[in-house]
Formats: structure tokens, sequence, C-alpha cells
């Protein structure tokens, strides 16, 4: 990619995605050094192919560090192997702790793909195991109404709501959205699950909250999640909600 795009000529003119210069010029220069933030907040880079023979980063604390590629080609696209200050990285992910310090990364590049990088653990960090596949949160919500229908658009003032849940579920987060007018917005309110609808526990509990703007999204870690064919959400008075959702 970094061999076509960007380039003016093959594809379009100019940037690839070109409304949002600062994002696609961020991608192009990690990529062409040869590591990328693939997962953010992880604290790593994912290893990837450098684009250049040797590229040089000045860092704000004085010092540099140097991507060597020597070998590196249009063909020469595949890392054989890499070290990182002399020494040999079996790791396909960099510390950024290793990185802010400086040095010097030298990548041994090659026509063919390569077994480097192939061995246990060698894999950037992920949120699964192995060839497990993700299972992303979804809102367990499906009800009708103002809070129910994934549009901040339309709001309601209540005071204790029910929430439709379609069987037994484990919640472990919950979304709410203030109003057009965020002064309307709750301040605090109690999450509770029942299997009965009569004993209700509580599972969260929240005071002195605020949003920052109107029909603004805040997500909510639930302190004590367990497994419930009900919920309800129990305001601390009545305030304006514009949607609810519940993660499980």
């Amino acid at each position: 990619m970094l061999s076509r795009l960007y380039v003016g000529s093959e594809i379009g003119q100019g940037y690839h995605g070109d409304e949002d210069n600062g994002e696609q010029s961020a991608w192009f220069l990690f990529s062409a050094l040869g590591f990328y933030p693939l997962v953010m907040g992880s604290g790593e880079y994912a290893i990837g192919s450098p684009l250049f023979t040797k590229a040089t980063v000045h860092l704000e604390n004085g010092r540099e560090l140097v991507v060597k590629a020597p070998k590196n080609s249009a063909r020469h696209v595949y890392v054989q192997g890499l070290r990182v200050n002399g020494v040999p990285w079996k790791s396909t992910s960099l510390p950024h702790s290793l990185i802010a310090k400086g040095g010097v990364l030298e990548f041994d590049m090659g026509p063919r793909p390569s077994l480097w990088g192939t061995g246990k653990n060698a894999a950037p960090v992920s949120i699964t195991q192995d060839d497990e596949v993700p299972v992303p949160r979804a809102d367990v919500l499906k009800g009708e109404g103002a809070l129910f229908d994934n549009t901040s658009a339309t709001q309601a003032s209540v005071s204790s709501l029910e929430l439709p849940v379609s069987g037994r579920a484990k919640a472990v987060q919950y979304t709410l959205t203030s109003p057009s007018d965020r002064a309307q917005a709750p301040t605090g309110w109690t999450l509770q699950g029942s299997d009965d609808g009569t004993t209700w526990e509580t599972l969260d509990k929240r005071s002195g909250q605020s949003f920052t703007w109107d029909r603004q999204t805040r997500a909510f870690s639930v302190g004590s999640p367990g497994t419930y064919g009900k919920y309800r959400l129990v305001l601390d008075g009545e305030a304006v909600l514009s949607e609810v959702e519940l993660l499980a």
C-alpha cells in the first residue's frame, strides 16, 4: 500500500481518504518506519514492513531512533529478522518504552515470507487468544420508545425506567445519553437487576454525575454484574434522557 498510495498517480491524486489529513499522515509515517500503534492504549507497536532503507527520527528527549533496512526494495518487503540495538528481536511488536529511549532497529528484508515472528507468544497484544473470534458487547435492550430507538434526537422525562431485555443477560456496561439540554440530565441513579421483578439487587450506583455537553453518551461499567432476566434504572429524582443502552 505504501508504494501505491499517497503518490498522486496510480490511485487518485494526493492523499487516499483525504477527509482526514492528520490521521492519514500519521498512518503513513508510522507504516513507513515499520511499526504502527495497532491497538491504541496498549503501550506497544505492531511491527510491519519499513518503506525506506534508512530513516532517522529525532525524538523530543534529544535522542534518535534509527531504522535501518539496507536490503529493502520493491521486491524485498518481507521481514526476515529484526535486531534492536544489536540484539535479535523475536516478537512482532515493540513496546513504547523501548522506542521512547531511541536506539537502532535493523530490519533484514527479503523477497519471500519467513518464519520470523511465528514463534509462541510472538504476536502483538490482542483481546482474544489464538484463533478465538472476538465477541463484542452488544445492546440487549429491545423495547420501543424514545429511549430505546437508537437515536438521541428523541428524549423522555423519567424517574424510574424498566429496561426491556429479551431473556436473561449479564450486563457489564451501560450507556446514558443526555438530552438536548444537558442541565436536565440526571446526576445520580441506581442500576438494579431482578429475576422475579419483586426482589431487586443493586448492581451499580452513581451520584454527583454530570454531562459535558448536550446529547453526550457516557459509558459506565457495572460494579457488581450478574445474570438477570429483568433490569431497571432508578434515578435520584425526575430527569431527562435521550438514549439508554445495556451492554452484555
